[in-house]
C-alpha cells in the first residue's frame, strides 16, 4: 500500500543551487557532496542531475560503488576513506579516491598489494576535532603518502571548517591560518570550504570547494534565510490532513499543551 505522504524533488532547483556555488566560488572546482543518499534526495538521481559537477563526495566506499554501478564516471571521493583492506582494494579497482585521516589507513596502504593505485586526499584536523592528522604531522604524513607506490599522483590537501556558520567567531580565521601553516610549500590542490565557507569565507575557496547543504536549498547559517541567499528548496513534503478541529483561544495542542491557540481557529 502506498503512503499518502509525498516527497517531491525539484531538480531545476538543485541545478539553480549548484549555479549559486559556481557564482560564489568561480575559480574553484566543485566536489558536490551527495553523502547519505544525497541527504535523502536520492543518490543516483542527484548525481545524474549534477552533470556539471567536477566530482562527487560520498560518505563511504559503498556509496561510491553504487555511483559507479549507475554509470558515473566522474571523480568520486569517499570522505571517510576506507575502513579495511577490502574497501581499499575496491576503491582502487573502481577509481574511487579516498580520504586518509588516520594512521591505520597509512598502515593499510603501505601493506596492501593493489593492482591499481589509488587517489588520496590527506585530511588535516585544524579544529573540528573529528577526523584528520594533527597539523604538525601534515608535512611528514604527506611525504609518506608521496613515497607509496600505491598512491596515485599528488595527494589533495584538505581540512574541514567547524564554525564557518558563525561570522563573528575567530575560529574560521584561526583554522585557515593553521591549515596554511601546516601545508606550507607542499605541492597539490587544496580543499577547505563547505557550504558556509563558500558563501561567507572567500579565502577558504582554494582549488576545490565541497558544497553540501546549500545544494539542497537550505541555509548553512542559523540566522539567515535560504531565499535571501538565493537558494531554492529541492525537496517538498506534502501529506493530506488527517483531521480538522475548531478550537478556542487559549486551547493547548499536543503534549503538555505546548502550542496555545492565540484565537478561535481551525487547526489541521
Amino acid at each position: 500500500m502506498m503512503r499518502a505522504a509525498r516527497a517531491t524533488i525539484n531538480l531545476t532547483a538543485l541545478r539553480h543551487n549548484f549555479q549559486r556555488v559556481r557564482e560564489a566560488a568561480p575559480d574553484s572546482r566543485v566536489l558536490a557532496v551527495i553523502k547519505a543518499n544525497a541527504y535523502g534526495h536520492g543518490l543516483t538521481t542527484i548525481a545524474q542531475a549534477l552533470a556539471e559537477a567536477d566530482g562527487f563526495g560520498v560518505a563511504c566506499v559503498n556509496e561510491a560503488l553504487l555511483l559507479r554501478a549507475a554509470g558515473t564516471d566522474k571523480p568520486i571521493v569517499s570522505l571517510q576513506g576506507f575502513k579495511d583492506k577490502e574497501e581499499l582494494i575496491e576503491a582502487a579497482a573502481r577509481s574511487i579516491e579516498v580520504v586518509v585521516h588516520a594512521d591505520y589507513q597509512l598502515r593499510l596502504l603501505a601493506s596492501s598489494e593493489l593492482h591499481y593505485s589509488v587517489g588520496v586526499w590527506l585530511k588535516i584536523d585544524t579544529g573540528m576535532a573529528r577526523l584528520g592528522f594533527e597539523p604538525r604531522r601534515a608535512a611528514s604524513t604527506y611525504r609518506v603518502l608521496c613515497e607509496l607506490p600505491q598512491v596515485t599522483a599528488t595527494p589533495v590537501l584538505m581540512t574541514h571548517l567547524s564554525c564557518a556558520d558563525d561570522l563573528t567567531s575567530p575560529c574560521t580565521p584561526r583554522q585557515l591560518a593553521l591549515f596554511d601553516w601546516a601545508i606550507d610549500a607542499l605541492p597539490g590542490a587544496r580543499s577547505i570550504a563547505n557550504s558556509a565557507g563558500i558563501l561567507a569565507w572567500p579565502n577558504s575557496h582554494r582549488e576545490w570547494v565541497r558544497p553540501g547543504i546549500m545544494l539542497y536549498g537550505a541555509s548553512p547559517f542559523g540566522d539567515d534565510d535560504a531565499a535571501r541567499l538565493g537558494l531554492k528548496p529541492v525537496m517538498t513534503l506534502t501529506a493530506p490532513l488527517l483531521a480538522v478541529k475548531q478550537l478556542n483561544a487559549g486551547d493547548g495542542i499536543g503534549y503538555a499543551g505546548a502550542w496555545v491557540c492565540p484565537e478561535s481557529m481551525r487547526i489541521g
